[in-house]
């Protein structure tokens, strides 16, 4: 499988940052309150609105992000991905409680990516409380620039966590882990009315210490709405390394599901 081992122990170190803005992937430090930071303001190109503290802004994009309510009943679809010249194929189900199953996989490292894919998946459209996961945290407006962008730090989440905020939506998110620290940039959305779906982003894994890029993976995720629930339906893994760096557009990797069924809500 050559570097696929390495791919998988990243790509889901990557998803991990991403998503556990919106998971219990990170349990959240239990520190004393602080003091609020000084107010300050981001007024929405969109929608006017003024919002009053880093937590607000912060706060606002979080929970306008796209999650799944409480009904949701889960879904079983056929899997397969393709890793340079090899095809494999198999079967997946997210069940209600977001716990999931891959079947008839035979590749233990391809089946534990698509699974652990799945689970970060799902746990970023996991309905959690905003209060549930950074409520003991305090937030730092630490720069704004002309586009509207606003850096926010989050203190006390030991992940040395900050993120980037533009019209109410996530942009980038920076955390570190140990040896290696990931910043990941959102390059494009999926909009529907009822929130927003991270759609293309890039992963940028270094070491913190000398600032030198490890790898870059560039992500593309297509959404198709199936019943009243948007599921993932295509993802487009491109890798590179300083090294070797990778020309053009193609994937190293594309995951795609068919066939994809809601299971049937218990009676």
């Amino acid at each position: 499988m050559g570097m696929f081992p390495r791919v998988q122990r990243l790509l889901v170190w990557g998803l991990g940052c991403l998503f556990a803005i919106a998971s219990c992937l990170f349990s959240p430090s239990l520190v004393s309150a602080q003091p609020l930071p000084a107010p300050q303001f981001q007024v929405s190109s969109t929608t006017g609105l003024t919002l009053t503290s880093a937590r607000d802004i912060f706060r606002t994009a979080y929970d306008r992000r796209y999650t799944w309510d409480e009904q949701f009943p889960g879904y079983a679809a056929d899997v397969s991905l393709r890793y340079g010249k090899t095809l494999y194929h198999g079967l997946i189900r997210v069940n209600p409680d977001l716990t999931v199953s891959v079947l008839q996989l035979k590749d233990e490292a391809v089946r534990q990516l698509v699974t652990e894919q799945l689970q970060m998946v799902a746990i970023h459209h996991r309905r959690v409380p905003f209060e549930a996961l950074h409520g003991q945290h305090t937030f730092e407006v630490v720069d704004t620039d002309q586009t509207g962008t606003v850096e926010i730090q989050e203190l006390g989440d030991q992940l040395d966590s900050y993120y980037k905020i533009r019209d109410q939506k996530i942009t980038q998110v920076n955390r570190r882990m140990g040896d290696i620290a990931v910043t990941v940039n959102t390059l494009g959305f999926f909009t529907p009315p009822e929130g927003y779906l991270v759609a293309h982003y890039e992963s940028i894994f270094y070491n913190p210490q000398t600032g030198d890029e490890l790898e870059k993976q560039d992500v593309r995720d297509i959404y198709d709405k199936v019943g009243q629930y948007y599921l993932l339906t295509r993802r487009y893994i491109r890798r590179s390394e300083p090294s070797q760096p990778t020309p053009g557009l193609g994937a190293d990797t594309l995951i795609s599901f068919d066939a994809i069924q809601l299971l049937r809500p218990k009676a």
